[in-house]
């Protein structure tokens, strides 16, 4: 009788889905439109997961988001979670802020002045 050691069996698995896993798409992927109608430009745009209490650095740089424009953000694997606060700070330097938004479920934010968004 053939005797099997369960740890080199599990091994061989663990490999055999880590080679699937990094070469299959990922199924976290997710990019998530923001479309700019305040009727302001943005001057500074940042993000964090909403289990978080700091503020990731500004995602447009040295970047003016213009009214009307859309950017598109990318959620990788790395994403922590499904809901995320934004703050946005206007070029006549007001800020506004966004809690709890669920990217999983969302695909489009239409930014609007006073935080009355539409969510696609």
């Amino acid at each position: 009788m053939k005797k099997f050691h369960l740890h080199k069996l599990f091994m061989a698995f663990a490999l055999v889905l880590g080679l699937v896993m990094m070469s299959a798409p990922s199924a976290d992927a997710k990019d998530l439109n923001l479309v700019n109608r305040t009727g302001e430009d943005i001057i500074v745009l940042n993000c964090t997961p909403s289990i978080s209490d700091t503020w990731y650095n500004d995602i447009l740089g040295n970047s003016i988001w213009r009214n009307g424009e859309t950017i598109t953000l990318d959620f990788d694997r790395w994403m922590l979670s499904d809901t995320w606060d934004f703050k946005v700070h206007y070029s006549d330097g007001y800020s506004e802020d966004w809690y709890g938004v669920n990217v999983r479920t969302v695909n489009t934010i239409i930014l609007k002045k006073n935080g009355v968004n539409e969510y696609l």
